[in-house]
């Protein structure tokens, strides 16, 4: 997969473009499902896939003041948007300079007049240029105008819920990660490097791997059976997300039980996968309530991830 960083970065033409246009944070299902078409419809016609996409998110640059978190980093949108088969990326810098373009602009100087654009697939409620002037009629207009033609693909509907990546965050930060998993076709995923704690689940019996993450995004407080991803192998585990309120903790923290395991990671990158929440954040009387609820945990989480180790 060929990627560009921007359209002014673009040095060659190619053959029958076949574009689709989005942030697609997340790659989910209904994004999987616009470049499976995508894709398709390329091969149909001896075409090239495209997608065109921004970074940072839009809403990150004009919507200064409010906190957005995307569900996925650069790095992992390219690799998802990799093994969905497309054969170019445009990543787009997105800035305020760039979002003053009208639609018509956008249209005319980059997706026909630079690109070249045969066909594009875009979702029900895509909008597009300075003030979300161009929408799915509005680029169907300019289609019939350039000689290109817009195929509008229906939002995916999963279990009752529009799959949307605006759902997915929210289900991910109220802990509802299965959810998530269901939307996204894939387990929500946080990358992060081991960094030293306070040492306590050592003593408790349960020794942890604390962790910086490697976005904000992240579920709610609470403990979840995830999967470890270390030194090329992958293992169960037990996720806290929260403050140690048996503790007095003020300060948030991410730290992982890996089950099975007692090598030192300190310094290095993990990969956690978070399967199902297990139980809310609880404070309890004393250290020894909180062994016995860590030991329950453990169980639990063997259950849901389908160990049968004991």
């Amino acid at each position: 997969m060929e990627v560009f960083e921007g359209y002014k970065d673009l040095n060659q033409k190619f053959p029958n473009p076949v574009v689709t246009l989005g942030n697609f944070d997340g790659v989910h299902l209904g994004h999987q499902e616009i470049f499976s078409r995508v894709r398709e419809r390329a091969k149909e016609i001896q075409g090239t896939s495209l997608v065109y996409t921004f970074h940072p998110h839009p809403l990150s640059v004009l919507a200064q003041g409010r906190q957005f978190f995307n569900i996925t980093t650069l790095e992992e949108k390219l690799k998802l948007i990799e093994k969905a088969g497309i054969d170019v990326v445009i990543c787009e810098p997105f800035t305020l300079e760039f979002s003053q373009l009208t639609a018509e602009e956008f249209v005319k100087n980059i997706l026909w007049g630079k690109i070249g654009t045969k066909e594009i697939f875009v979702g029900e409620d895509y909008t597009f240029g300075s003030k979300r002037q161009g929408n799915i009629y509005f680029l169907t207009a300019m289609g019939k105008r350039l000689n290109f033609r817009v195929k509008i693909i229906e939002s995916q509907i999963k279990d009752n819920i529009i799959v949307k990546s605006s759902k997915i965050r929210e289900f991910i930060q109220m802990g509802e990660v299965d959810v998530a998993h269901r939307l996204l076709g894939r387990d929500y995923s946080i990358t992060g490097q081991v960094i030293k704690g306070r040492g306590r689940g050592i003593t408790l019996g349960y020794p942890t791997a604390n962790i910086r993450p490697n976005k904000a995004l992240h579920p709610g407080v609470g403990v979840y059976a995830v999967w470890v991803k270390c030194e090329n192998n992958q293992f169960p585990g037990v996720m806290n997300i929260g403050y140690n309120p048996t503790f007095s903790g003020q300060e948030l923290s991410l730290e992982v039980h890996i089950l099975d395991f007692n090598r030192d990671l300190y310094g290095k990158e993990i990969e956690i996968s978070f399967v199902a929440g297990i139980r809310k954040e609880e404070t309890f009387r004393s250290p020894q309530e909180l062994i016995n609820q860590m030991h329950q945990d453990v169980i639990a989480a063997r259950k849901i991830l389908g160990s049968n180790r004991t």
